[in-house]
């Protein structure tokens, strides 16, 4: 049941959002076959064209995630959601889950199109290659890593970014949920945006707190890849142009987001207040 759940809600997503993602693929096309007209105007504009899209598609897919999960658990859905044959445990993870990958693609979809598009003008466009290059050069007149220390860099972020969108998607759930029990309903839709701000707020300053304690830090250097809890060595390894990743709140977060899941199982099942 959870699969046909989990596969139902992803077919809900894709016809909430499928028209944005339709444009965005268009424009793309449109971007590449401008480069076979040779015209500086038509490139700029249908470049343009990407970049904006893919925004419109991350903004597009946080508000689909925030009212559709409103709609099917708590609004006139959640009467014929709340009824399924299914743990509510497996509700809110359905929700997490679909919710959770549609983020992800509309993340990777503007992160694609950003390089998409600088190596669609670094390659085609002689002076934004010069630029790459020379703001390469200065990097590296600083004494900042290597290109194969960036390309770590990178993908470690990366990671560590859409692992924090499925953290922040949790967040929303749980402020959703809140808003939707008494007495906390009562500030509607502004409610969700408080809830989610004060969680946000409260987890990310805990966080800090404890990276000033001791900060798990993964440093990343041409030679190889290590973690390490020494200031003093953190501190050379800077100095000698590795980049530094901090991972002590990414625990932390991994952590409270699992007691936050449990907690919004719990709020569901007993004191939810259903429109």
């Amino acid at each position: 049941m959870i699969g046909k759940l989990i596969k139902h809600d992803l077919i809900a997503g894709a016809r909430r959002m499928g028209n944005i993602y339709l444009a965005a693929v268009i424009a793309c096309a449109a971007m590449l076959f401008s480069a076979f007209l040779k015209s500086g105007f038509l490139r700029f504009l249908t470049s343009s064209a990407v970049v904006v899209i893919a925004f419109i598609a991350v903004i597009v897919t946080f508000v689909s995630v925030v009212f559709g999960a409103n709609k099917s658990l708590f609004g006139r859905e959640g009467y014929l959601t709340q009824t399924l044959p299914v743990r509510t445990s497996s509700l809110i993870f359905s929700k997490w889950l679909t919710s959770s990958v549609w983020v992800i693609i509309s993340y990777s979809l503007a992160a694609v199109t950003f390089v998409g598009v600088a190596i669609y003008w670094t390659s085609e466009n002689q002076d934004g290659a010069e630029v790459y290059d020379m703001i390469y050069s200065l990097l590296q007149s600083f004494g900042i890593g290597a290109e194969s220390v960036y390309t770590t860099y990178l993908i470690i972020s990366a990671v560590i970014g859409l692992f924090n969108a499925c953290i922040f998607v949790m967040f929303v759930l749980f402020a959703i949920t809140l808003s939707n029990i008494r007495p906390f309903h009562k500030l509607g839709s502004f409610g969700v945006i408080l809830y989610l701000a004060l969680t946000v707020f409260i987890i990310q300053g805990i966080s800090y707190g404890l990276e000033s304690l001791c900060d798990i830090t993964l440093i990343i250097r041409e030679s190889g890849v290590s973690m390490s809890v020494d200031a003093a060595a953190i501190d050379e390894a800077s100095r000698t142009g590795a980049l530094l990743i901090g991972f002590t709140g990414v625990y932390f977060k991994a952590l409270v987001t699992v007691f936050i899941y449990i907690l919004t199982v719990q709020l569901t099942e007993l004191k939810i207040n259903l429109k």
